[in-house]
């Protein structure tokens, strides 16, 4: 009897799939992101930047729908801070913290109607490349690449979507980072190493899109 049951229940997911085609398309818009997390220095705000990409939705029925995503992303955040100087005087140093990622969504996506959809998932992202830039000569340098920004990037992600003339796509969505920005830090003292806890310090990013489907 279970057996039955199972294989009518496959039966009917593959029905309904094959009775709706998957929609596919690409998507580009503006990023604003910054740190979150009870580390999070004083001074960081949000930084504006670019995502583009592609999308697949693949529907389980006419409802519900398993959402992939492949896409650039520019993040980080912009900061102010005070710096102290060797004669107990201070500067006020500001710039970005510049981290571009691919990054890859799968959301599970509901649509109460053909045109309206949330989605609701995992995101995880690959660093390709951090900078961080400043307004003064920091080491004979206004740019630095740090060497303690983790590689993997993980964190949920909600979104809401729009179609509008049948082809046309809009969506906010939000990503909230789970995994820490940085890594642990090793730190020489008195011929010792004593490891430093990475801070709490994690990406936020707020995405508006536009696109075409297919």
């Amino acid at each position: 009897m279970k057996k039955i049951i199972l294989i009518s229940f496959l039966a009917l997911a593959t029905s309904i799939s094959a009775q709706i085609k998957p929609k596919y398309g690409f998507s580009a818009g503006l990023n604003i992101s910054s740190f979150s997390g009870s580390d999070k220095p004083d001074g960081f705000s949000s930084k504006a930047g670019f995502h583009v990409g592609g999308f697949l939705w693949n529907y389980l029925s006419d409802k519900i729908s398993v959402d992939a995503e492949l896409y650039y992303s520019q993040m980080g955040s912009k900061f102010e801070t005070t710096v102290p100087t060797i004669d107990n005087t201070t500067f006020t140093l500001t710039g970005k913290v510049k981290n571009d990622y691919i990054r890859l969504p799968i959301l599970f996506d509901y649509h109460p109607t053909e045109e309206f959809s949330i989605a609701l998932g995992p995101e995880i992202g690959v660093l390709l490349k951090n900078k961080v830039e400043y307004d003064k000569v920091i080491n004979r340098s206004t740019t630095s690449n740090p060497k303690n920004v983790q590689q993997f990037d993980a964190g949920l992600k909600a979104k809401v979507q729009y179609i509008f003339a049948k082809h046309y796509l809009a969506s906010v969505g939000y990503y909230f980072g789970m995994t820490k920005v940085y890594k642990n830090t090793a730190v020489y003292q008195q011929n010792s190493i004593l490891i430093q806890e990475a801070p709490k310090i994690y990406n936020s990013n707020l995405g508006i899109s536009v696109g075409y489907i297919f």
